[in-house]
């Protein structure tokens, strides 16, 4: 074997070697890339879980102490079991927070759900009175609030969502 030929063999095994550990190096590189956008989602979602749903709870309770004070006894309460479905591109990141309007102590009209997408947007639509089968898709009714980003959710925007969402119940059912 001329030495040519054995220099050859060591570069094809070596050019097999750093190929190898292109891969890896990639395939780390992804996975790490992964475990910063699941970091990512898990941070939107425990923001989205504990300030938007305290500045809704507080435009909530701020709206009910003032609808308490009118003869049509409504209220806004906080509902459970509605479930965002299986995950997918551009849907829910996480459960809903969900408030109906009840006046003396029925419900009425549609559900007011806010979501959280994927992409960091906090979307607001009216649903079904009563939760669908867990894993189904809801119903979605645009009663014209337009999504904001979790970031830019405030203190404001949570009064407006909530004046929204009872002028839009008010405005399709009768009060009484």
């Amino acid at each position: 074997m001329s030495p040519s030929f054995e220099r050859q063999l060591d570069l094809t095994l070596e050019v097999r070697q750093q190929h190898r550990l292109q891969r890896q190096a990639e395939r780390a590189q992804a996975e790490r890339a992964i475990q910063d956008s699941h970091e990512a989602l898990e941070h939107r979602q425990a923001s989205f879980c504990t300030h938007v749903r305290t500045l809704i709870h507080a435009a909530v309770e701020r709206a009910n102490r003032h609808l308490g004070k009118r003869a049509e006894k409504c209220q806004l309460c906080e509902v459970s079991g509605y479930f965002t479905g299986p995950l997918y591109v551009g849907g829910s990141a996480c459960n809903p927070i969900a408030y109906e309007l009840r006046v003396n102590g029925r419900e009425l009209g549609e559900t007011l759900l806010l979501e959280l997408t994927h992409d960091g947007m906090v979307e607001a639509f009216l649903g079904p009175l009563r939760p669908t089968v867990p894993g189904g898709h809801t119903m979605r009714i645009d009663f014209g609030w337009r999504p904001v980003p979790l970031h830019g959710f405030d203190a404001a925007i949570a009064s407006d969502l909530v004046l929204r969402y009872v002028a839009a119940v008010a405005a399709q059912w009768p009060l009484h």
